[in-house]
């Protein structure tokens, strides 16, 4: 007897009952192998599952094969998708390597994990195209056939999962500052529309940023009316109109909106017939007088293309906020428009110490000796928070043992030939200043934190840096431009941030560093040792151009420099083209000084070295400069910080292109009267601690471009008035004063016309090198002032009531201050950290208040000797991350507002009364309340 073969629907069902079959065992049974996918794989079973009513609902199969085609199809590329996670989620090896190379793709390489998000992604285009495509056809979602029975064995397994959310709450480590800014900026003033968009690389927590963002309760409050759709690649526009109704307007009680347009989508529940019935135009006419209606914010996630923007943009009123996460800048700025305010929220990547803390937040507490090996994981994660999340996964279910945690990092470093592929392709297409500038991090150990202080007047006295004909901005802003591009490629690492944002240390990128050092060398770029090209040499490469001698015998540079075994004559058929010496001889001792200092009197001498650029010689102890270092005529840049170095060769002063002398953390306190005859310097860093006295540029000297004076000390025989004044273009001032009053007027009077001040310094101190009077102007005219340290009392109190509002890093210190600062500085809207040194206050009480210090993430109060109390009101430090209170002995107890601090991370203690200890004490201390939700609590003598 023939067996009838079953309708193509009926196949088309089957297929649905499989794919939804796979899915609810995956959620149900393999729940422990989600890692974190979870709710991926819950929402698009949630999909499937409302395809299988609409394909339930079909009376009349003809005009559908191929509609039946393309369901059959999604539902096999929804089982592959499972069935390739499953198997590499699951070893038939229980090996730790076997755990690490094939049960998480991160391990594999990133591309494997982005890879399965991007699957996903497709899939969940695809419900929503094909949804919206059988509504065209005439197919219901609303009414389903009485006969439909079972769709699997686990459909009541199935009811229960779709209606217990138990997804856990992380606490979003590293965002705290991004929502504050976001929230403030969604919620604050009326006016036209305001489009404000996120940006940032790929896996850096845009979307995190913004779910955040839009579910926190400020913006749930202010905006009765909320909308989130997630955009493809395969980008529907019907579709998306949708899912914008259903949550703005369409069976929604007024002010509901749920937390993510999928879910929202795909929730139990039918939606309205409307919906699909409407045609675009019918849904946008009907979505724009949704939005007329109060306050309202669309949240567009993932916006890819412009095109996209411009399909959607007419739909926002007055008044509305756009918030928009996108990869891509310049989508970004492509959405401002006359009738619309645009603001920029840039995510970086996390320092290594906010990788470490997003590390350690995802597992239990690590053994001591576990933390470098942990650490080095983290920085092999470049920042990256997706990549440090998984990481922390994988590390949770492996035996916390030395041995096991090896074989982890041996496994990333093994892995990830698909990440250092991209990472080549992307070097390669680089622009060729920012290939070179890339190229000059390699000589730099791999493990070197780079100074971008240093790294940017590196660049610069290398003659790197390219500038249009005419312009007249600085080589040193375009430098870290370059650098900020680099970061943003992933070329490079941010190891340290500053507290206005820009880049403190970095590294190279540790997949691209051994190749591109390779290509440098043979291009004759640089010479250093690594471990995946042998040293060059004059019979492969002739003579080299950059030369950074890190101590390793198998380099040729190190017998040249610490050996006697070669003429002046081979010397100069390796260096006679040779622009750049650095040196990391950090050996203690005489011998690197002398080997140096012996080289370079040899290379003048045999004139090899004379077109020298860079002397980098930061760190090595003591080096003996030759006499005839004069003779360097082309030399840039002199680095001589923390070598400790004691004299200077009076020949320094005839070096007529230097830009850039580093004398900080030297002994040197006299500088020769010919300084004044470089007329390209830029950058001059003095020891203060040896109190180098200035000298100011004679009134005949031609104007000098300097934008860096630091370290330097004035007493009364310092110019100011027609010396000190002519320098107008400073950048960074740091000095010592010892000055009467009369002479401070006129230096404060200086100061307060240095319109392109970022960084100022002051210690004013007596003839005992005690701290004296300070007098000073208001500073609220220096719009560019993001940092500001004031040691001594200062003669006019009220400059703290006039600070510029770009400050982001405040340190008093002896001030004497009667009035509590509090009230004034918990106003300056972008303040990061605050340190209220010795008796900057000198009042028994201070208070902040509701609201204040929004962005504070460090407070240090240290010897406010007559502090009583400090009170902390409720919605103060909203997002402050670390406190120290040192020796404030008068200090009662600790304050009842640390209760709010929900994001403060550590807290240290040192030197309170016994009595305050004793409160703070985690053994029924009665203040351990208020701090018991610190992580970290440090109480010392």
């Amino acid at each position: 007897m023939e067996t009838l073969a079953p309708s193509p629907w009926k196949t088309t069902e089957s297929s649905l009952v499989k794919a939804i079959d796979k899915l609810s065992n995956l959620l149900i049974f393999e729940k422990e192998l989600l890692d974190g996918f979870e709710e991926d794989f819950r929402l698009t079973q949630r999909g499937m599952a409302r395809m299988h009513l609409m394909s339930k609902n079909v009376i009349e199969e003809r005009g559908l094969e191929d509609y039946g085609e393309e369901v059959r199809l999604l539902a096999t590329q929804v089982e592959a998708v499972i069935d390739a996670f499953i198997l590499r989620k699951k070893s038939k090896q229980p090996s730790c390597y076997n755990v690490i190379k094939d049960s998480f793709p991160f391990f594999k390489s990133r591309a494997e994990i982005y890879k399965l998000i991007d699957d996903i992604e497709s899939i969940r285009s695809s419900i929503l195209r094909l949804i919206s495509k059988g509504s065209e056809l005439g197919i219901s979602l609303v009414k389903a056939r009485k006969d439909s029975g079972a769709v699997s064995q686990n459909l009541e397994q199935q009811k229960r999962l779709l209606s217990v959310d138990d997804k856990k709450e992380e606490r979003a480590v590293g965002l705290e500052e991004g929502i504050h800014i976001l929230v403030s900026w969604l919620t604050d003033g009326k006016g036209n529309r305001k489009v404000i968009s996120i940006t940032g690389a790929r896996g850096v927590g845009k979307s995190t940023l913004a779910m955040e963002v839009y579910k926190s309760a400020a913006v749930t409050n202010h905006f009765p009316s909320r909308a989130w759709v997630t955009l493809t690649q395969d980008f529907e526009l019907k579709g998306t109109l949708q899912i914008l109704a259903k949550q703005l307007w369409m069976g929604k009680e007024e002010g509901e909106s749920s937390a993510e347009e999928w879910e929202s989508f795909m929730k139990e529940g039918e939606p309205s017939v409307e919906a699909e019935e409407l045609s675009v135009e019918e849904l946008s006419a009907r979505i724009k007088d949704a939005l007329r209606n109060g306050r309202n914010l669309v949240v567009l996630d993932n916006l890819r293309t412009l095109k996209q923007w411009n399909a959607l943009q007419n739909l926002f009123p007055d008044e509305s906020r756009i918030l928009i996460t996108t990869r891509d800048k310049a989508v970004a700025l492509s959405t401002e428009s006359e009738h619309s305010q645009k603001s920029i929220y840039h995510m970086r990547g996390l320092s290594d110490e906010e990788g470490w803390e997003l590390f350690t937040a995802k597992l239990p507490p690590l053994p001591l000796e576990l933390e470098e090996l942990g650490r080095d994981i983290v920085k092999k994660c470049m920042g990256s928070p997706r990549a440090i999340s998984a990481a922390a996964e994988i590390l949770s279910s492996t035996p916390a043992t030395l041995d096991e945690w090896s074989t982890v990092l041996e496994q990333i470093d093994k892995d990830q030939a698909s990440t250092y592929y991209t990472l080549s392709l992307v070097a390669d297409a680089l622009p060729s200043p920012l290939k070179l500038c890339l190229s000059y991090c390699a000589l730099f150990d791999k493990n070197y934190d780079i100074s971008v202080r240093r790294l940017i007047v590196l660049w610069v006295a290398e003659g790197l840096i390219e500038q249009q004909r005419g312009s007249k901005k600085a080589a040193e802003d375009i430098a870290e431009k370059y650098l900020k591009d680099l970061e943003n490629q992933n070329m490079i690492q941010v190891v340290k941030w500053k507290s206005n944002g820009k880049i403190k240390k970095c590294r190279m990128h540790h997949l691209l560093r051994d190749h591109w050092v390779s290509k440098a060398k043979k291009a004759s770029f640089v010479q250093v040792p690594d471990e995946a090209a042998c040293s060059c040499s004059s019979s492969s490469t002739g003579m080299i151009r950059r030369v950074a001698d890190h101590l390793d015998e198998q380099d040729d540079c190190f017998h040249h420099i610490h050996g006697n075994r070669t003429t002046n004559n081979s010397l100069q058929s390796y260096y006679g083209d040779l622009r750049s010496l650095l040196s990391f001889d950090f050996r203690e001792g005489p011998v690197p000084g002398e080997e140096i200092g012996n080289f370079l009197r040899r290379g003048i001498l045999g004139r090899f070295l004379l077109r020298l650029l860079i002397v980098d010689l930061e760190g090595v102890f003591r080096p003996k400069l030759p006499k005839g270092i004069g003779k360097l005529k082309e030399l840039r840049y002199l680095g001589l910080r923390g070598t400790y170095l004691e004299m200077l060769p009076s020949s320094i002063g005839y070096l007529p292109k230097l830009q850039t002398l580093d004398l900080k953390n030297t002994h040197i306190s006299t500088l020769p009267n010919t300084i004044w005859k470089m007329q390209r310097l830029r950058h001059l860093y003095l020891s203060d601690r040896y109190r180098c006295k200035f000298v100011a540029p004679p009134s005949a000297c031609s104007p000098i471009d300097l934008q860096t004076l630091w370290g330097a000390f004035l007493d009364e025989e310092s110019p100011v008035e027609g010396g000190l004044n002519r320098l107008i273009n400073l950048r960074k001032l740091g000095l010592v004063i010892r000055l009467d009053l009369s002479k401070q007027k006129s230096l404060a009077k200086w100061i307060a016309r240095l319109i392109h001040l970022e960084s100022l310094r002051l210690r004013s101190i007596d003839e005992s090198v005690q701290p004296s009077n300070l007098y000073l102007r208001p500073l609220s005219s220096l719009k560019n002032l993001s940092t500001i340290y004031l040691m001594g009392r200062l003669h006019n109190p009220l400059i703290v009531q006039k600070l510029p509002e770009n400050l982001t890093e405040i340190t008093l210190s002896m001030s004497g201050l009667l009035d509590d600062p509090m009230s004034k500085l918990e106003k300056l809207p972008n303040l990061r950290v605050l340190a209220l040194l010795a008796d900057s206050y000198i009042g028994k009480l201070m208070v902040c208040s509701m609201g204040g210090f929004p962005l504070l993430r460090v407070l240090k109060v240290w010897k406010l000797q007559d502090l009583e109390a400090l009170v902390i009101q409720k919605g103060a430090l909203a997002i402050v991350k670390d406190i120290e209170i040192r020796y404030c002995e008068n200090l009662k107890m600790i304050p009842n507002g640390f209760l709010h601090l929900v994001h403060c991370r550590e807290l240290k203690l040192k030197g309170m009364t016994e009595q305050f200890k004793s409160r703070a004490s985690k053994d029924n201390g009665q203040d351990w309340y208020k701090i018991a939700h610190i992580p970290s609590v440090f109480v010392e003598d």
